[in-house]
Order: structure tokens, then C-alpha cells, then sequence
């Protein structure tokens, strides 16, 4: 089992690619029109973090997840297009949505709080400044004993605490713009794993016919759709 230290850097991990704020994703970038039947490998078990539908801002770069890491000046979405206009935000490894501060955010599944609040501080570049984000971190484990975490990123407060065990749809906290963040938003991050070892991986799956750069490279693995039937937040 992973220890606490290990959870915390893990959160800290997905909320290092978030420092410009979100920004938009080209229309071209999500024109597949992803759904569970177009997904490579799906499991559908998540509801959305969020009720309604609030813009989407920062996509999950599938060509890598890696912050401050392959610097090709692109985002490749889950569709394997690729997105220039969000090259700022290269090496993205979540999906970004812009919501009014206090928004609430609701558990995708039911699960177990592994932590809910401040990061340690670190240096943001965007701002020029140490800055600390609110954040929750579920564990779920899917109908096929497969584990994930989700993670819920830049919040102004939060409504539960570690060590809670707490149902699906529960408020877990309500958005903000905490941490290495230039706008309000929820940063939405998941990772999949076995055995205590978990990956960075895309809740949307992998819908085009070539490989995925991220489930190709050795620190990466194979994303999965996740989300209930009519429960994906919308991609515009």
C-alpha cells in the first residue's frame, strides 16, 4: 500500500501542469465525438464531478502527461488530434473546466478520502510566487477490482476529510483557484493502478485508430472511458 507521503506527491504530480490556467481546446480536438463505444477500453462507473455543464478550458495530452516534460508545443487529445492552441498547457494530465468560485463537487464514484487539503508549498512560475492548492484525492475501486483515484484540484474549501468513506454523488468540496492557478476552475485528474502502483490516465479513453502515445511509452499505460451513460461532462 502506498503510504500518505506517497498520495500527496501523487496529487502534487497533477497539479504541476495546471500553473497557466485553463485555456480552449480547438474544436477539431474533440470532433470524434468520444463516446464509451468509441473507447479503445472502457469501464463505466464514473458520474460527473460536477452538476450541469460549465466550458471545458485544458484537455489531457495524450503526446505525454508529463509536466514540464516533451515540450512538442502541442496537446494530442483523445481523439489523436492534435491541438496547437493549447501548447501552453503541453504535457497536461487532466481535463480543465472553468466554474465559478463555490461551485460544488460531487464524488464521481463511491470511495475513500485519501486526503482533502493544502498541498506543500512550491515556486509557480506563472505567478512568480509559492503557492499551495486545496485538493481531494478519492480512491474508487471499478466493478472489475481495477483501482482509481481521482483527484479534484485548485478548490477554495473542502467538505470532507481523510480517512472518510463516502458514497457517490457526495459534495467533496467546492471549486476555487487555489495553488498554481490563473483562473477559477476545477482541475479533474485520474489515475489508474494494481497493487498500490498507480498512472496518470485519460477518464475519456483513447479513441483514434493509431496507438496511443501514452499507453506506447514505458511510463504510461492504457486510458479508460469511465464515465455512466450520460454522465461525461461535455468537451465544448
Amino acid at each position: 500500500m502506498m503510504s500518505m507521503r506517497s498520495w500527496v506527491a501523487l496529487a502534487a504530480l497533477a497539479l504541476a501542469s495546471g500553473c497557466s490556467g485553463p485555456t480552449s481546446p480547438s474544436p477539431a480536438a474533440t470532433a470524434c465525438n468520444p463516446t464509451a463505444s468509441s473507447a479503445q477500453t472502457a469501464s463505466p462507473f464514473f458520474n460527473r464531478p460536477f452538476r450541469g455543464e460549465f466550458p471545458l478550458g485544458t484537455l489531457f495530452d495524450h503526446d505525454k502527461p508529463v509536466p514540464f516534460g516533451d515540450g512538442n508545443n502541442y496537446v494530442l487529445s483523445m481523439c489523436g488530434a492534435r491541438d496547437a492552441d493549447q501548447k501552453n498547457v503541453n504535457g497536461h494530465n487532466g481535463y480543465d473546466w472553468r466554474m465559478p468560485e463555490g461551485t460544488p463537487l460531487i464524488a464521481v464514484a463511491a470511495g475513500l478520502v485519501m486526503y482533502a487539503g493544502l498541498e506543500e508549498p512550491f515556486n509557480c512560475p506563472a505567478l512568480g510566487r509559492a503557492v499551495q492548492a486545496i485538493y481531494v484525492q478519492l480512491r474508487h475501486l471499478a466493478p472489475d477490482g481495477v483501482e482509481f483515484i481521482s483527484i479534484y484540484g485548485h478548490l477554495a474549501r473542502v467538505s470532507v476529510a481523510q480517512g472518510d468513506a463516502i458514497a457517490a454523488g457526495s459534495v467533496v468540496g467546492f471549486s476555487g483557484n487555489t495553488g498554481c492557478s490563473g483562473t477559477p476552475h476545477l482541475h479533474f485528474g485520474v489515475f489508474k493502478g494494481r497493487d498500490g502502483n498507480f498512472t496518470v490516465i485519460d477518464p475519456y479513453g483513447w479513441h483514434a485508430s493509431s496507438p496511443d502515445p501514452w499507453e506506447v511509452d514505458p511510463r504510461g499505460t492504457s486510458s479508460v472511458w469511465l464515465w455512466r451513460d450520460g454522465e461525461a461532462p461535455g468537451l465544448r
